[in-house]
């Protein structure tokens, strides 16, 4: 394979590229504005003059969502009140009665008088679209992305790249072209066409298998290109052009290269027979941005997630990468995905003068946008090229890491404690005979309390991060107990206790990249799937025995397993961070062979349950209106009862116990009796995660290196997906029981 092209990022961007990449609040604010025609006839008059005077014209955009389908949350928390008496009188809904809507489709009115969130860009993905449809309107638009090695140039040869055999990184940059065809007779009118590179969260109907419309989509990276997109005023997307701003290009344009036109004409169509260059240029961002985790305000959300899963859209337009998926391990429907799109969209009704009838796709979670006049917007077509996205891991220092654990258990703390107080409360309530002042409980954490558990290192006293340390070393160890059973025919003995416990570390692993995607060699890398794992076993006696049934257990097995997991939200937000401190390692005497009950679920998901329950019961017997419960309380918990979960166990084939391979007839545990009531044993385990294979799977079906067969991206948390790794040590015992420990497993990509 060749390798990645490689820039002089200062020479061939930032010096070269002459306008920065908008954020997408940037874009609606300027761009994003002149979405709506002018409701008059005048569609032949040039755009207006950029002076002060006419300031005034350019329309923004309000859309009012009539329906509220979201009528699960339970909570009284007040609407949102209007933040200006302007933004107050300018807020219309549309009265809407049975005939406003098809199939209880909710209708958005996209008010040309008013500057609200909902404009046609928040409500995209909510939209009609009509890219896979066969009529022919959709049919004649046709749209191709390329990229380029460099930054493409009018009238110079690109050497066009083929982006799905290449890893992509924060810094990289993405260039290349669009082009558009119109194959079709007349001229086809459009409101907006934009270019943006993106990056979605994106989960499929898992009803319907030939559904390309996702049930759940999030925008969480948007970069628009103004040069690439449609806009009035002209853009010199290169430090060489000179052109005035204010003189737009328009007319016969062309590249000399190949004769493809590279403006848009005045009326903003596309006319028939012509062929449409658009250029763009990109650079993967080193982060998201901080409004991407607005509501929670944790760290780790904003980072880059890699790409994960295999969209049913990127299928649909490239069905060759179906047949190369990758195996790693996504929730089945679930995917990640970033690339390069092109989209246009405007108003059905100007479409149908030409073209006949449209009829649009239905789907459950569209909505009918329309301007004042009841003109619908549609999407008529759209194109993402994708490509795979890994970033680089931020390895933070000891100081952070340990700061990162602090926060993350207060912050959890912190909503165990408010729902606790909350169900306190409403006790509180049920037991007052009459109205009177309730005792106000312990305060929730304040939000600076919040921040200043998330401060870093170089804005801590050096007290602070020594007594964080010295918390943090007394929890040194994971360990778990269970309880030892010698069964007979005359009942059952408990001849005492046994503790498992290790080191409290991370085994850091170096991510491993798919065969096809490797630009080096994997010799250092490698390495790292090796790992060493300490373990002391102890046997606690019971006082009252004799020294003839002090008999430590028999291990007749040791077992390794490295746990995927993988979770979402198809709901709110999640509102926490997770670490493996707070979820395993917790369940009590966890012994049973068949069934492992130290999981996320039991840990943390079932106790929010629980009291998620008891929070509903109490509103049901004391009214919303005595018993309120803030909105982002619901949501928190909501986003936590409601997660979804998947886990791989990879059973590793290659475990050595101090060097040898396990039989406990031959080289079992050998105990040391301490004399006071105890017995223990130490030993390391050294473990090849290169010799995974799937759990159920015999293992002289799995061919080759676990890193060619399987592609364990590096671990990551999102607002609404994240993943993990962990290794679950089994250690089997001679009556059928067995204790188990887990330690955290970090794959990092450098």
């Amino acid at each position: 394979m060749s390798s990645k092209p490689k820039y002089s990022k200062t020479q061939s961007f930032d010096e070269t590229i002459s306008t920065i990449l908008p954020s997408y609040s940037m874009y609606t604010s300027t761009v994003g504005m002149n979405v709506n025609v002018p409701e008059d006839n005048n569609d032949d008059l040039p755009p207006p003059g950029y002076s002060c005077s006419n300031s005034e014209l350019s329309a923004s955009t309000e859309s009012t969502t009539v329906h509220d389908h979201d009528h699960d949350v339970s909570s009284s928390a007040a609407s949102t009140t209007p933040t200006s008496v302007t933004e107050a009188q300018s807020r219309r809904v549309a009265q809407v009665n049975s005939s406003s809507t098809i199939d209880d489709i909710p209708l958005i009115v996209a008010d040309e008088n008013a500057n609200l969130m909902e404009t046609i860009l928040d409500n995209v993905h909510r939209l009609p679209n009509m890219t896979f449809e066969k009529q022919d309107i959709s049919k004649a638009v046709q749209i191709e992305v390329f990229y380029t090695k460099d930054i493409g140039e009018i009238g110079k040869a690109p050497e066009l790249i083929d982006p799905s055999i290449y890893e992509y990184t924060q810094g990289d940059l993405l260039n290349g072209y669009i082009i558009i065809k119109n194959t079709s007779d007349r001229p086809i009118p459009f409101e907006m066409f934009y270019l943006l590179f993106e990056g979605n969260f994106m989960v499929a109907n898992e009803q319907r298998p030939q559904e390309l419309e996702p049930v759940k989509i999030r925008r969480f990276l948007e970069m628009f290109d103004f040069y690439g997109s449609w806009n009035e005023a002209h853009i010199n997307r290169l430090v060489t052009e000179t052109a005035s701003p204010y003189l737009c290009e328009y007319g016969n344009t062309v590249d000399p290269l190949d004769g493809t036109y590279l403006y848009f004409g005045p009326k903003k169509e596309v006319l028939p027979h012509r062929v449409y260059k658009r250029f763009f240029s990109f650079k993967i961002p080193n982060n998201l941005l901080d409004s991407e985790c607005s509501e929670h305000n944790l760290s780790k959300h904003v980072e880059i997630p890699p790409t994960i899963g295999l969209s049913r859209w990127e299928v649909a337009h490239y069905p060759e990468r179906n047949l190369n998926k990758i195996k790693d391990f996504s929730i089945l429907n679930t995917s990640m995905g970033y690339g390069v799109m092109a989209r246009f969209i405007g108003r059905k009704s100007t479409w149908e003068v030409d073209f006949g009838k449209i009829i649009t796709p239905k789907h459950k979670d569209h909505a009918k946008l329309v301007n004042s006049k009841g003109d619908e917007y549609i999407i008529l077509k759209e194109l993402t090229n994708y490509i795979r996205v890994v970033p680089t891991t931020n390895v933070p220092t000891e100081n952070e890491r340990l700061m990162k654990l602090v926060e993350n258990r207060l912050l959890f703390d912190n909503l165990v404690k408010r729902v606790k107080d909350k169900i306190d409360i409403g006790k509180q309530l049920e037991k007052s005979l009459e109205s009177r002042p309730i005792p106000e409980l312990s305060p929730d954490l304040t939000q600076e309390e919040i921040e200043a558990a998330k401060m870093t290192q170089s804005y801590q006293h050096a007290d602070s991060i020594r007594d964080i340390k010295s918390n943090m070393k007394k929890l040194e160890y994971y360990q778990v107990v269970v309880q030892l059973v010698k069964r007979s025919i005359t009942g059952q003995k408990y001849p005492g206790v046994l503790q498992v416990k290790t080191p409290k570390q991370e085994y850091h692993v170096k991510y491993i990249p798919p065969s096809r995607f490797r630009e080096d060699s994997i010799t250092d890398l490698e390495k790292s799937w090796k790992l060493n794992v300490p373990i002391e076993l102890t046997t606690i006696f019971p006082t009252n025995n004799d020294n003839k049934s002090q008999t430590p257990p028999t291990i007749k097995n040791v077992d390794v397993e490295l746990v995927v997991h993988t979770m979402r939200s198809m709901g709110a937000p999640i509102a926490l961070e997770f670490n493996h401190d707070l979820i395993y390692n917790k369940y009590p005497n966890n012994s049973k062979r068949e069934v492992d009950l130290d999981t996320f679920h039991n840990n943390i998901v079932r106790p929010f349950q629980k009291q998620s329950t008891e929070l509903y019961h109490l509103t049901q017997r004391l009214g919303l209106r005595n018993f309120r419960i803030e909105k982002q309380l619901v949501d928190d918990l909501k986003s936590i009862c409601k997660i979804e979960e998947k886990s791989n166990n990879l059973v590793v084939e290659d475990v050595l116990v101090n060097d040898v391979k396990y039989n406990y007839k031959k080289n079992g545990v050998q105990w040391c009796n301490n004399g006071d009531g105890s017995a223990t044993s130490s030993f390391n385990l050294r473990i090849n995660l290169a010799s995974l294979s799937l759990k159920g799977v015999p293992a002289s079906g799995c061919l080759g290196l676990s890193y060619d067969r399987f592609n364990l991206v590096p671990d990551f948390q999102s607002c609404f997906m994240t993943r993990s790794y962990h290794l679950k040590m089994t250690f089997e015992l001679g009556n059928g029981d067995c204790a188990r420990i887990k330690v955290p497993v970090i794959i990092e990509k450098s």
